[in-house]
Parts: C-alpha cells; sequence; structure tokens
C-alpha cells in the first residue's frame, strides 16, 4: 500500500498505475473492432440487396401505371365521344319539339285560344268555388279544374266542361237545402277532426246537426277545410238552426244566413256576452250588481206581502171580523177590547194600534229606497275609476294604441250603465211598494175613523 505524502507524488502513481492498465488490454480492444467493421460489411451488403429489390419493384410499377393511364385516357376520349354524340341529338331534338309544338299550335288554332280564356276564367272562379261550403258536398270539382289549367297539353272537350259544370252547380246550391257528412276540424274529442253531418243553406250557412254549431270554410285553394268557429254566434241562431235540422220536407222556417260565408258570424262570436259585460265592471260592477238583486228581491218580497196584506184587509173591512191575522183585524181586535170605553178612549188605543201597525206595513221600504240611490253613485264612482286607469294607461305607454285604453274606458261606461240599469227598476219598484203601502195605511186610518165615528154616534144618540 502506496502512501502519498504530496501531489506531484500522486501523478506520479496514477500514470503509472494507468500505464499498466492499457498495457494488459490491448489485444481485447483489437479483437472487438474487428467485429464491428465486420457487422458493418454485412449489414451494408443486406441494404444494397433490399434496395436493388425495391429498385426493380418501382420499375415494374411504373410500367403498369402507365398502362392503366393509357386506359383511362382512351375511356375519356370514348365519354367525350359520347357526350358529343348525345348533344347532338338533344339540339335535334329540341328543334324537333319546336317544330312540333308551332304543328300543335298551328292545328289548334282558335282551340288554344279557348284553352287561354278557360284558365283565366279558372283562375277568378275557383277562389269562390274552392271557399264555398257546397265544394265539401260537391267534392272534386276544385281538384279537376286545377289539373286541366296547370296542363301543358291540350285538354279534351269533357275536361273543359268541367268548369261551367261547376259554375251551374254551385248557382244550383245557392238554393238548396240539404244535409251532408263532411270532416270538421276542431270537433272531436279533446279537439281533434271527426266527421260530422251538416246542414247546408246555400252556400253560404252550414252547421253541425247535433250540437247546432256553426262551421266555416278555412284555408285557401285546394287545401280548404272545414272549421267550427271557436266562440259560438250568441242569440237564438243555434236555436233557429235546430228548427231547421227538425222541419220536414217543404215546411217553411226562420233560419240563420250569413251571406259574407262566415265572417258576420265571426264578428257575432265576438261580441262580449252578458258575462263579459260584467267582467268589463270589474268589482265595482259585481258590487252594484249584488246591490240591485238584493234590492229587486226585496221589493218584490214586499210586492207579494202588502199585495196579500191588502186584499186580508179589504176582506175583513167587509167583514168585519177581528183577530190578529192582518193589521185591520187587529184594529178590530182593539176596538171589540175597548167597545165600553169612551170615544176619546178608544180613539187613543186605536191610534196606538195603528202606529203599531205602520212599521209592518212599511218595513224595507226605506232600503229600497237607499239601494235605489247607492246604484248610479256607484257607478260615478266606477266612471271615476276607469277613467283614472284610462290617463294611467296613457301616461304609461302613450295614446298610440287605442286597445291599451280600452280596459278602463270598459270599467267606466259599464259601471255607469249597471248603476243606472240597477237604479230605474229599484225606483220603479220603491214607487210601486210605497204606493200599496199607502193605500193599506190608508185603509187602516179609514177603518180607524170609522170605528170612531161609530162609537160617537153612538154616545151621542145618532147625533152628529
Amino acid at each position: 500500500m502506496f502512501k502519498i505524502k504530496t501531489p506531484l507524488k500522486a501523478l506520479g502513481a496514477s500514470l503509472l498505475i494507468g500505464s499498466a492498465s492499457l498495457l494488459a488490454a490491448q489485444p481485447a480492444l483489437s479483437q472487438s473492432l474487428s467485429d464491428v467493421l465486420a457487422a458493418v460489411k454485412r449489414d451494408s451488403e443486406q441494404m444494397s440487396s433490399a434496395d436493388a429489390a425495391r429498385l426493380k419493384e418501382f420499375q415494374a410499377d411504373t410500367a403498369s401505371q402507365s398502362a392503366r393511364m393509357s386506359e383511362a385516357r382512351g375511356a375519356l376520349a370514348a365519354a367525350e365521344g359520347r357526350a358529343n354524340q348525345l348533344s347532338a341529338e338533344f339540339n335535334a331534338n329540341e328543334a324537333t319539339l319546336g317544330d312540333l309544338e308551332g304543328q300543335v299550335s298551328n292545328l289548334a288554332g282558335d282551340f288554344q285560344e279557348l284553352l287561354g280564356q278557360f284558365r283565366s276564367a279558372a283562375g277568378a272562379t275557383m277562389p269562390e268555388i274552392a271557399n264555398s261550403v257546397a265544394n265539401f258536398d260537391y267534392k272534386d270539382r276544385v281538384e279537376g279544374i286545377a289539373e286541366i289549367a296547370e296542363a301543358r297539353v291540350l285538354p279534351t272537350r269533357a275536361q273543359l266542361e268541367r268548369l261551367p259544370k261547376a259554375m251551374l252547380q254551385e248557382m244550383i246550391a245557392q238554393s238548396e237545402v240539404k244535409t251532408f257528412t263532411a270532416t270538421v276540424n276542431g270537433i272531436g274529442p279533446d279537439g281533434s277532426n271527426a266527421e260530422a253531418e251538416l246542414i247546408r243553406i246555400g252556400v253560404f250557412t252550414a252547421a253541425t246537426t247535433n250540437d247546432r254549431k256553426f262551421v266555416e270554410v278555412r284555408g285557401s285553394g285546394s287545401d280548404t277545410f272545414l272549421q267550427a268557429f271557436t266562440t259560438q254566434p250568441a242569440g237564438p241562431f243555434a236555436s233557429s238552426i235546430g228548427s231547421l235540422v227538425r222541419a220536414g220536407e217543404g215546411q217553411l222556417v226562420k233560419a240563420p244566413v250569413d251571406p259574407s260565408k262566415g265572417n258576420l258570424f265571426g264578428i257575432l262570436g265576438d261580441l262580449p256576452s252578458f258575462a263579459d259585460r260584467l267582467a268589463q265592471g270589474g268589482a265595482v260592477g259585481a258590487v252594484i250588481a249584488f246591490l240591485a238583486i238584493i234590492g229587486i228581491l226585496i221589493g218584490l218580497f214586499k210586492i207579494f206581502t202588502l199585495f196579500t196584506m191588502g186584499g186580508a184587509m179589504r176582506g175583513t173591512a167587509k167583514t168585519r171580523q177581528a183577530g190578529t191575522s192582518n193589521p185591520l183585524a187587529r184594529v178590530f181586535e182593539v176596538y171589540e177590547n175597548n167597545r165600553n170605553a169612551d170615544v176619546e178612549t178608544l180613539e187613543l188605543k186605536l191610534d196606538e194600534q195603528i202606529l203599531r201597525e205602520s212599521p209592518r206595513i212599511e218595513r224595507f221600504n226605506d232600503i229600497i229606497k237607499v239601494l235605489a240611490a247607492i246604484a248610479p253613485l256607484m257607478g260615478l264612482l266606477g266612471t271615476v275609476i276607469g277613467m283614472i286607469i284610462t290617463f294611467t294607461a296613457i301616461t304609461i305607454y302613450g295614446a298610440g294604441d287605442p286597445k291599451l285604453m280600452a280596459g278602463g274606458i270598459s270599467v267606466a261606461l259599464m259601471t255607469t250603465v249597471f248603476g243606472l240599469v240597477a237604479a230605474i227598476p229599484l225606483l220603479l219598484i220603491h214607487a210601486v211598494v210605497s204606493a200599496m203601502a199607502r193605500g193599506n195605511q190608508q185603509l187602516l186610518d179609514e177603518q180607524a175613523a170609522g170605528l170612531v165615528a161609530e162609537k160617537m154616534e153612538a154616545a151621542h144618540g145618532g147625533r152628529a
């Protein structure tokens, strides 16, 4: 083991050790490099062989592609020749067709002009026939005429006769009232289409025979269909159609006819109903209607009770029968109970009984009067509210769209109408009730005065 004390000594020792190692490995390194050189030579030879093989393949493939290119060029030349041949045939056919059309035009002569007139008449007549209710009774008329009008060939005489026949049939249909079956949109379950029996009045009006629903023609051209009105016309139209359905052969009945083929019925259906009018009045209108109903019911009750009371009192006046069934009988009862009293006492007793009966006779009269006075005031309140709504809409949205102001105007007008409609009958009822009450009260006074007069005559021995 060496002990190195200085760097110089250590370097010398390292060189000595490396020289010894190289001298020992020299034979093995020379053998390895020879092997590597041999391997490189073998790989180079193999690669040269593969390249030569691939080159041969490429050369062979180039020849094949050249052959296919030649075949493609030949096919292209043949196709171009065929195209030129067909183009020449097409041009020849076009020329032949032009000659034939010219010959047809020459041969058609006046018939060609007639076809033009037919197409013009068909264009003016077909919309009327297509939108006619009778078109769903006499089917396939529009399709037959449209086929001729759109054809490029000359039609036959029988085909040309379709248009005048359809026009004549339409004129005859205007005088008919008959039933037929057709598909109507929206009358089946859940708004589906369904077959229905319809009654037709001329070419203007049609309605289903089972539930009296009016229908109209929708669509245009050959794509038309029957559709029930979403809102049926209000009023007695449905009952009139019912009378027509039940009418016998030759029977004369009234029936609605819409010469505009549904436009007027559509407008009638859009008119607001009584329920819509009530809704337009809003809360104020509902209050007025409630007050009117209450006042009318009270008035009718009072008219009935005063009428029956007056009849009973007139009967008691004739029989002079005391009792408790009516006010006059109770007055007679007081008279009978105080028959032996002096005149002044009897008169006071009778006045006391009459004062007791008066509230019963005039009961509820003031309520009717108050309701008659409140109704127009409520209408005036609704008018003010409606105008406030209108001016608010104008302030927010402007005055460009009248529909935005329609709600407030409806409230104003309808509440005014409700107030007047409620007040007028209530005032009349109150006048009738007051007159009947005064009559009953006057009968009480007359009979009481008569009893006092009889008592006084008896007390003074028949002297006045």
